[in-house]
């Protein structure tokens, strides 16, 4: 074979294997790119999801709050009015948190002091709404924060005043539905009794034919007379039998004036006031005391701060006039 034509067809089969080998190479590349773009959109992704499970703040027990950040939830529920509630985020907890760290930081103490009355102010008004729970949360809340002030005193006679007269009135209205369900059994069994008939037979005609005037002379006439006669309630010994005294149920014991105490003075203070028919006290004056002016004050506070169970009259409550003397002893 001549060698001209040898080489061509050498050439041509070299030139043959050549584009098979690079058709090979070039779906390898691809096949590669396409790995290494799968690969990178999954990272893409999850970087991509990654911040969105790790928005918002995270609060975690176990990493620890600055004394600064305390102090800006502090300032913060101060400027919402935040200062008892809700629980777990107001101005007391707050700074309560920031002495937790530091009991000497001078700017908790003195805005503990500042808000005190205020937030003291918005238990009392807990109180009146009838929030017991709320109330005795706020109150124990700001014993925390001053435990020595007489304030708490005063709001916690409130709060025992309030739940005693809840308790009373829940006694009234469970005796008067009991009392309510006794009538209307009593109704009913007086109505679904029948009637005995007592004068429905007829005589015989041989006892209406005798004469029956000697036997009805012998009769008492005025036998219905002790049915008629009204009982004696009206009378003066009846009146005070039915009246009962109120008695004395929760006495508050009056505060120990500074001064007195300084100066170890002693004395009494003889008090006048009036146990209304809902147990309270009102119109608290006084009559005598010894030294004047000295304890007036703290035995008035106190008065009126007790709590009677009322005197009856008649079987309902009624108001009473009473009088007490108060010891002041060292």
């Amino acid at each position: 074979m001549p060698a001209a034509p040898l080489q061509r067809r050498t050439q041509g089969a070299t030139r043959y294997v050549l584009l098979i080998l690079l058709a090979l190479f070039a779906c390898a590349g691809g096949v590669i790119v396409w790995l290494l773009r799968g690969a990178g959109s999954n990272e893409h992704v999850t970087q991509d999801v990654a911040p969105v499970a790790d928005a918002g703040p995270i609060h975690r027990a176990d990493v620890p709050v600055t004394t600064a950040d305390l102090l800006l939830h502090a300032r913060d529920a101060m400027a919402q009015q935040r200062l008892l509630a809700p629980a777990g985020d107001n101005a007391i907890e707050w700074y309560l948190k920031v002495l937790k760290q530091q009991p000497d930081n001078q700017a908790a103490q003195d805005a503990l002091r500042e808000i005190f009355p205020f937030a003291a102010t918005a238990a009392e008004q807990t109180i009146g709404q009838g929030n017991a729970a709320e109330a005795q949360r706020q109150i124990d809340l700001l014993s925390k924060a001053d435990p020595t002030n007489y304030t708490l005193t005063i709001l916690r006679a409130k709060l025992q005043a309030q739940l005693q007269v809840a308790e009373d009135q829940q006694r009234r209205e469970q005796q008067q539905a009991q009392t309510a369900a006794q009538k209307q059994q009593a109704h009913a069994a007086s109505v679904t009794t029948p009637s005995t008939p007592v004068a429905v037979t007829p005589a015989p005609p041989s006892v209406i034919s005798q004469p029956a005037l000697p036997v009805k002379r012998t009769e008492p006439e005025p036998a219905a007379l002790p049915v008629s006669r009204p009982a004696p309630v009206a009378s003066p010994a009846a009146e005070a039998v039915a009246a009962t005294p109120p008695v004395l149920k929760r006495r508050i014991e009056p505060y120990y004036p500074a001064d007195a105490r300084r100066t170890r003075r002693q004395g009494w203070v003889d008090v006048r006031f009036v146990v209304e028919a809902d147990g309270s006290v009102s119109r608290a004056s006084v009559i005598d005391a010894d030294p004047k002016n000295v304890f007036d004050r703290a035995a008035l506070g106190a008065v009126e701060r007790w709590q009677f169970t009322p005197g009856m009259r008649n079987g309902a409550p009624a108001s009473s006039e009473l009088r007490q003397r108060i010891e002041f002893r060292l």
